[in-house]
C-alpha cells in the first residue's frame, strides 16, 4: 500500500510509535516519509510552487537578497492589510509547505531567505527550527545549525524560477 493511501489516523499512529521509540526508521515507512506525507496533505493558503517562485524572485531583486513575510503577504493578498499574528500564521503555514516541497524535490530550503521586516535576518530560534525540521524530514543537515542554514542561503540564492518543478 502506498503511503498516500494511509488515513490520517494511521499516519498519526506511525508517527506516535516512532516518537515513543525515539527512532526515525524501522517500519514500512520512515518517520521522514510519514512527516512529509502529513505536510503534503495540509492545505496551503497559497499555491506552494508560486510561493517558492516568489521567494526566489523577490530575494533576487532585494538589496540584501532576502524577502519578508509582509512582502509575501502583499503578493498574494495585495488588498488585504496585515493583521499581526493572524496574518503571520497564514504566511508561516504556506512556508511550511514550501519546506516540504523543497525537500521532496531536492531543492535548497528557500524559506531561509524569508525574514521579519525589522530584523532582516533569521533569529537563532528560526535557524534552529529550520535545522530541526529539515533533519526530521530526512535531510542531511550536519552537526551545525548555523552552517546548515548558511549553506542553504547560498544554494537558495543560486536557484532560478525556471528550475522549480511543478507541485506533485
Amino acid at each position: 500500500m502506498p503511503i498516500s493511501d494511509l488515513s490520517e489516523e494511521e499516519l498519526d499512529r506511525f508517527e506516535a510509535n516512532y516518537r515513543r521509540a525515539n527512532k526515525a526508521e524501522g517500519g514500512k515507512y520512515t518517520l521522514a516519509e510519514i512527516l512529509l506525507e502529513k505536510k503534503r496533505r495540509r492545505p496551503s493558503p497559497f499555491a506552494v510552487r508560486e510561493v517558492a517562485a516568489k521567494i526566489v524572485e523577490l530575494a533576487r531583486i532585494s538589496k540584501d537578497g532576502l524577502v519578508t513575510y509582509g512582502e509575501i503577504w502583499n503578493v498574494f493578498r495585495p488588498n488585504i492589510p496585515w493583521e499581526g499574528h493572524k496574518t503571520l500564521r497564514i504566511v508561516a503555514d504556506s512556508l511550511e509547505r514550501v519546506i516540504q516541497y523543497c525537500v521532496i524535490h531536492g531543492l535548497p530550503i528557500l524559506t531561509v531567505l524569508v525574514v521579519r521586516t525589522n530584523e532582516r535576518n533569521l533569529s537563532p530560534q528560526a535557524i534552529q527550527r529550520i535545522y530541526e525540521e529539515c533533519r526530521e524530514l530526512g535531510m542531511n543537515v550536519g552537526p551545525d545549525p548555523n552552517a546548515f542554514v548558511a549553506s542553504q542561503v547560498a544554494l537558495s540564492r543560486a536557484i532560478i524560477v525556471d528550475q522549480l518543478p511543478n507541485e506533485d
